[in-house]
């Protein structure tokens, strides 16, 4: 994670959302998730096969180096 790791938009969401994401972090984009992705700033790709929506790669790895490092839950 880089020095301004706070400055990526999972930190921008809501608790309920970043929890949601820790935990489910491959998993298709809920409507509710998808809005708050993109609302904090993020660019989820969309499957052409199924029109569902995911994570890109490089966030689904920044979430899991969270998780790596403890991160079950955001104190924000």
């Amino acid at each position: 994670m880089s020095e301004n790791a706070s400055d990526h938009w999972f930190h921008r969401c809501l608790h309920a959302t970043k929890q949601w994401l820790l935990d489910n972090p491959t998993s298709a984009l809920s409507t509710e998730a998808f809005d708050a992705v993109v609302g904090a700033g993020g660019v989820p790709r969309r499957d052409e096969t199924t029109g569902e929506h995911f994570l890109a790669d490089a966030d689904q790895e920044y979430l899991a180096e969270l998780r790596r490092a403890g991160a079950t839950e955001d104190p924000r």
